[in-house]
């Protein structure tokens, strides 16, 4: 595109302004050259000590422990070109961020064009905009894991483009909306599969005014409430994966998943409160190929469904302490696994504390997060303890 496009700004003059180096705990440092560039590097770490008490057996309970990074990120965000261009690369270093035997470290990589006032586009590889418990930062939680039912039937990141508007029709418009089309195999691919696609819409209602509802808590304790309100549905056609965007692949064949969500997000005087309800439908149970010997292969698709409730409030100094309730629950007909699975430890409880030095950006946490049978049986359980310090700088 040449220099005298009306898109993009003009070329910054010689004589113009050096650019600006800014520093700040939390928010990394910044390169400045005015309307037609910015850098930033920011990195964060999460250093983690687990304690896992698994289900009791006639010896005891054989107790495992984890010291280790959990997490490392170094992202790069800014604009080219324009202020209203702009563009983020996450990557994900330690141990525990390749997921699914993924080999790259790419989490995020994506460019995001503010074409109007009602109209943005962001394309690349990136949270897919569906349900809201998945989308608040890895940053901002509250907890060290995000609930069971999000694991289990989100769809993650994955490469697409999104049409989006945070305030439809006007400035100061309570709506916001969101179209994507996304390749529906999820993030880093490095072989091919049936063509197929994930579709996703999403609506958000937010009536009392501006809301992070990207961010756990309300660390603000802010004077006046807030609310957000959403709901999410997506297909995705001929996916090869067993948790539609992520898990492993099928050996043979591929089906299609139907998705949905609401979801709620409050935040008054320090308190917080978050629901969810999510749902994922595949079109058949099972999957019938050949194998490598020419035998016949049965594999089974992963339907079902589950809602989440988590609150917290927020002292001053601010000491929080945080509370989630939620419930898994498996599909008639869907992997008998994956049925035994959820029987044994759908049903979830946690509870933590957490001191923030510097907002999420510099924290302690601690919980214990249980897993356990609708009779919440605590010797058959899954429990787990962590310890954990989260630093952005």
């Amino acid at each position: 595109m040449s220099a005298a496009s009306p898109v993009f700004a003009e070329p910054r003059s010689v004589d113009a302004a050096p650019p600006i180096v800014k520093m700040e705990p939390g928010d990394g440092v910044t390169f400045d050259a005015g309307d037609r560039f910015s850098a930033n590097l920011k990195t964060r770490f999460l250093l983690r000590y687990q304690l896992d008490f698994p289900p009791e057996q006639p010896g005891g309970r054989d107790l495992k422990q984890t010291v280790n990074v959990q997490t490392l990120r170094v992202s790069f965000s800014g604009h080219a070109y324009d202020p209203k261009l702009k563009y983020l690369i996450q990557l994900a270093l330690a141990g525990r961020d390749y997921r699914d035997g993924t080999v790259s470290p790419v989490y995020d990589a994506f460019l995001d064009w503010r074409v109007h006032r009602d109209l943005s586009v962001r394309v690349g590889q990136y949270f897919v905009p569906f349900d809201r418990l998945r989308t608040v930062r890895e940053s901002a939680l509250e907890l060290a894991d995000r609930a069971r039912p999000v694991a289990e039937l989100t769809l993650d990141r994955d490469v697409g483009i999104t049409l989006y508007s945070n305030t439809f029709l006007g400035d100061a418009s309570p709506l916001a909306l969101r179209l994507g089309v996304f390749g529906g195999g999820g993030p880093n691919l490095t072989t091919g599969k049936e063509p197929g696609a994930l579709a996703v819409g999403r609506v958000e209602l937010r009536p009392l005014g501006p809301i992070d509802d990207d961010a756990d808590g309300d660390l603000e304790r802010r004077p006046a409430p807030r609310l957000a309100l959403g709901a999410g549905a997506a297909r995705n056609w001929n996916t090869d994966r067993v948790r539609s965007t992520t898990g492993a692949t099928f050996a043979g064949g591929t089906t299609d998943y139907d998705h949905a969500a609401v979801d709620l997000v409050f935040k008054w005087q320090g308190l917080a409160l978050q629901a969810e309800h999510v749902w994922r439908v595949a079109s058949v149970n099972t999957l019938t190929s050949l194998d490598d010997t020419g035998e016949p292969l049965t594999e089974h698709t992963r339907s079902g469904r589950g809602f989440i409730v988590q609150a917290s409030y927020v002292f001053d100094p601010p000491i929080q302490f945080v509370g989630r309730y939620s419930q898994l629950h498996a599909a008639s007909g869907t992997d008998p696994a994956f049925a035994r699975e959820v029987d044994r430890f759908g049903r979830e409880v946690a509870a933590g504390v957490n001191y923030y030095v510097n907002g999420h950006k510099l924290k302690l946490q601690a919980d214990v997060i249980s897993r356990m049978s609708e009779d919440f049986e605590i010797a058959a359980g899954q429990h787990a303890v962590h310890l954990q310090l989260d630093v952005t700088h």
